[in-house]
């Protein structure tokens, strides 16, 4: 009979331990599981200026820079209309919290951009100096 009792107490305990546990986890601070995100909130033109504002969340002592590149969408024709700009990584505040920052897009030679026009918009964290957006963290389609 006491075996009965000894195995009894022994998965008690260790259920209370997975308890304890998985209630310790739940407790832990959200931003502990955060990722690093970054989305578009807007892109716009305001006179011949465009921008894009962006609101993004990265992990605490993280150093980068962040992209982004505004792409007009025209079918049928080779050349596209292209505008980058940049965040240097000292201006780029991680620390788990959600912030809002405006990117400044220049365009590249001999593109144009109107209002009404229809945009693909990337934007990405990159190591400072990269220009680099391949696999870019957020996209969007959407008219200026």
């Amino acid at each position: 009979m006491k075996s009965t009792r000894l195995k009894t107490r022994i998965a008690g305990t260790a259920a209370a331990v997975a308890v304890l546990g998985g209630a310790s986890l739940a407790m832990a601070p959200g931003a502990a599981a955060k990722a690093n995100l970054i989305s578009i909130e807007r892109a716009q033109l305001h006179g011949d200026v465009l921008s894009v504002t962006v609101k993004y969340s990265c992990d605490t002592g993280l150093k980068w820079q962040l992209v982004s590149k505004m792409t007009k969408v025209e079918k049928g024709k080779e050349t596209k209309s292209v505008a980058t700009g940049a965040v240097a990584a000292d201006k780029i505040i991680c620390d788990f919290n959600d912030r809002v920052l405006t990117v400044k897009l220049r365009p590249t030679k001999g593109s144009h951009f109107v209002k009404g026009d229809q945009v693909k918009v990337t934007a990405n964290y990159v190591a400072p100096g990269e220009k680099d957006d391949e696999r870019p963290i957020a996209v969007i389609t959407t008219k200026l």
